[in-house]
């Protein structure tokens, strides 16, 4: 199956997460990526710190480096519960700034530390940020992970279905998948045309690390040819975060096995 046309490959900033993000753009261009997500983790990049002037001109950075803003992330898993709904919320309003229109996002972790109420407190300001983004023209592409509140895809198309607005899509991390699903293709399908953004990285062992593209056990053809099924035209974007001491190579590498793969 060839590739579509418009279907291109980017990869995270954060995985440059000990340089600063005008370093990690310019590197990521350099690689030779179509394109690169945002992490509003990235170390300066904290969403409060952030102005409208500043996204400009890191999308000017990216611009003058032959590379596209692809996304934009914010994952606040670290972050106390108030910062975190604060954040989401001012990372929707510097969305458009940057000159993008899908930021990706996650739910919080249950456990004993987390409220009693967690899941109605998530979906209420869940509500909100739907709200805001619907009047910014930006959409949310929630990603499933394991252990988090959606956890999995029956998480989240159930999830889609409550809250009833297009503003709610998904970014399918195809790690996090293969690890939750007993069928991935069915998954895939079942999410359909609510894909609007992929993460990529490989698998081993069931162990949820993230690997450079073809050095683990997934069916990586198989994972593409079910998105394109499902009506997916777009980002696929390599996660990776435990290549910070040496983040260029695991790069060229991903890009590599990613172009060999999207040529069918």
């Amino acid at each position: 199956m060839s590739a579509p046309p418009d279907e291109r490959i980017g990869f995270r900033t954060i995985g440059y997460r000990n340089v600063s993000a005008v370093e990690a753009v310019r590197r990521i261009a350099a690689a030779g990526y179509d394109g690169v997500e945002v992490c509003l983790e990235h170390p300066g990049l904290e969403p409060e710190a952030l102005t409208d002037g500043a996204c400009a001109a890191l999308a000017q950075v990216a611009a003058d480096a032959g590379i596209a803003l692809a996304t934009i992330s914010y994952h606040g898993d670290r972050d106390p519960l108030e910062l975190r709904w604060e954040r989401v919320l001012r990372a929707i309003e510097l969305t458009p700034a940057f000159g993008c229109n899908v930021l990706i996002i996650n739910s919080p972790r249950p456990g004993p530390e987390a409220p009693a109420d967690l899941e109605a407190q998530f979906e209420r300001r869940l509500a909100g940020q739907i709200k805001r983004a619907e009047a910014l023209g930006v959409t949310l592409a929630l990603e499933p992970e394991p252990g988090l509140l959606v956890h999995g895809c029956d998480d989240m198309r159930a999830l889609i279905d409550r809250m009833g607005s297009p503003a709610l899509a998904v970014n399918l991390d195809i790690g996090h998948a293969f690890l939750t699903e007993d069928d991935l293709s069915g998954a895939i399908a079942m999410l359909g045309g609510s894909i609007v953004a992929a993460h990529f990285e490989d698998i081993a062992g069931g162990v949820h690390r993230h690997l450079v593209p073809g050095t683990g056990e997934m069916d990586l053809p198989r994972v593409l040819a079910d998105l394109r099924a499902a009506g997916l035209v777009g980002w696929l974007t390599v996660d990776l975060f435990d290549i910070a001491d040496a983040p260029d190579e695991a790069a060229r590498a991903s890009l590599e096995y990613m172009r060999r793969l999207v040529a069918g």
